[in-house]
């Protein structure tokens, strides 16, 4: 009972977490590791628990996603995260984790310093058609990229995915937030579902996991829409030198 109860709590912080920013899932993932889940099990039932604490962040932000004019590039950030997190799912199960190992703690760093400097390098907005195919191009990329993560570790896809919707022109973080919210809890929706059937998820912590991060996510969303963007930067900067710091150490 003790180590559901841990792992519910566990689940709170990372469902605050990832409605914020992201790598929530370093909380779950070293919770149950040191509740005796092997590695491959703990982080299939970290993400197996962990997404309906995405949606409940998602849902705070509704109103945000509604009045955005943004459908096309929100339908194409859902399909390359899904897309993403589908091909991430074979290196999971089948690579070990040094194949990463070395490459992301700084992929992490370079999302972290690429959002505290934005304002400063998306420059002049380009007009025009010719603008749109690139920033698209780059979009699918980009979150394709960051769905891979998610679905192989999970730590600060967060932090990727608001840095890609950063560059690629969506310059209001309250909105590109509540983008990183929906696409990641869509996808996490699929490859937790899909990890009950194929990865040895254990189904009491996911359970204990789902309902703090359910909790977590709409606590979470709610007190990251009251952030100014200084802060909000700064906070995914200090998360993103926390993950990779992790990661270095793992």
């Amino acid at each position: 009972m003790l180590d559901l109860a841990l792992a519910l709590v566990a689940g709170l912080g990372a469902g605050i977490l990832n409605a914020v920013v992201g790598a929530g899932t370093l909380v779950t993932y070293t919770v149950l590791l040191a509740l005796g889940l092997n590695p491959l099990a703990a982080n299939v039932t970290s993400a197996a628990g962990i997404f309906p604490g995405s949606i409940a962040g998602a849902y705070t932000y509704r109103n945000v996603l509604r009045e955005a004019q943004l459908r096309t590039e929100l339908v194409l950030a859902t399909v390359a995260m899904v897309v993403g997190s589908l091909l991430g799912i074979p290196l999971l199960l089948l690579l070990p984790p040094e194949v990463f190992s070395r490459v992301v703690p700084w992929l992490i760093l370079l999302a972290g310093a690429l959002t505290i400097l934005q304002p400063w390098l998306k420059g002049r907005p380009v007009i025009g058609v010719r603008a749109v195919k690139p920033r698209r191009i780059v979009l699918v990329l980009g979150i394709c990229a960051a769905g891979i993560w998610l679905s192989y570790f999970g730590a600060a896809t967060g932090v990727i995915t608001l840095t890609v919707l950063l560059i690629v022109g969506i310059h209001d973080l309250q909105l590109a937030n509540g983008i990183k919210n929906l696409i990641t809890g869509v996808a996490n929706c699929l490859i937790g579902v899909l990890f009950l059937f194929i990865a040895p998820v254990n189904i009491p912590f996911a359970l204990a996991i789902a309902i703090g991060s359910t909790l977590g996510g709409l606590v979470g969303g709610r007190a990251a829409q009251r952030f100014s963007p200084v802060v909000f930067r700064f906070v995914i900067f200090l998360v993103a030198i926390l993950a990779a710091a992790a990661t270095f150490l793992a």
